[in-house]
């Protein structure tokens, strides 16, 4: 089933019963016999997950983590691709191979000591090891893809910018930005999604309920306590109707953005 937009934009809804099933009453959906489509639809039980306090707590949590993914990550693996593509310093070239070389490491291998240098900051337990770490870098990997966009502008265009008198940062941002925005979007959406369905980061760094991110919640809420024996399925597909809702316009708007993005991104590779 596919939803389509006056744009031109189209949505494959492939989780219909998901969306069906949320509106049914508890008393319906726990009923032997209950069909997809509800006798009489309840909207109620998006009133109750919307005001549940600790749901909410958890989602402005999510948001924040995401906030900071989707402004970090783009950002300081451009910053980071500039240096190495335009910026000539002693030891370059190693510096970046062996950066390079860190993709051969296993992430499972990395996150003992990753945990441990978070223990001795006492960052644990709060939100800094899943905000601060987007803001170095951004990942090899994209500091690499943006590394082939920058090397496929025109040399030209910073040499007439050097004429006219400007700076390293008016080069990088007002130069450089504009004409890789395509790379730039697309790192963005991606941790965007990376950052909203994570549950491994928050899983290993937060054990207080103030700072449990909405997979968090959802997980300690509905898998692991007696609350997980009760029968509620239709709240929680309300809560994964509501999940769902921002990956589906944030790809609704940017998918073409997207999805030039990653056609460049295999070209220049």
């Amino acid at each position: 089933m596919h939803l389509r937009f006056p744009w031109g934009t189209s949505v494959r809804l492939r989780y219909g019963p998901l969306i069906s099933r949320s509106f049914f009453s508890t008393q319906e959906i726990t009923s032997i016999g209950a069909g997809v489509f509800p006798k009489q639809f309840h909207p109620e039980t998006y009133r109750d997950v919307l005001q549940n306090t600790e749901f909410i707590r958890g989602l402005k949590n999510t948001l924040i983590v995401v906030v900071c993914n989707v402004i970090g990550v783009p950002l300081t693996a451009f910053m980071a691709a500039y240096a190495f593509t335009k910026v000539k310093f002693a030891g370059r070239g190693l510096v970046f191979k062996v950066a390079l070389g860190t993709i051969m490491l296993p992430g499972i291998l990395l996150q003992l000591p990753v945990y441990r240098i978070f223990t001795q900051l006492n960052w644990t337990d709060s939100l800094l090891p899943l905000t601060v770490p987007c803001f170095f870098g951004g990942g090899i990997m994209n500091i690499f893809m943006i590394m082939q966009f920058i090397r496929g502008i025109p040399k030209e265009m910073d040499e007439a910018a050097i004429l006219d008198g400007t700076n390293i940062l008016q080069r990088m941002f007002f130069i450089t930005l504009p004409n890789i925005k395509a790379i730039i979007m697309f790192l963005a959406v991606n941790a965007f999604f990376g950052a909203w369905n994570d549950i491994m980061g928050p899983l290993m760094y937060i054990t207080s309920d103030e700072h449990y991110t909405v997979n968090l919640y959802i997980y300690y809420t509905y898998l692991t306590t007696e609350i997980a024996m009760e029968s509620r399925p239709n709240e929680q597909m309300a809560i994964g109707v509501i999940l769902m809702l921002p990956m589906v316009v944030v790809f609704m708007f940017y998918q073409n953005t997207m999805i030039e993005g990653f056609s460049f991104a295999g070209i220049k590779a």
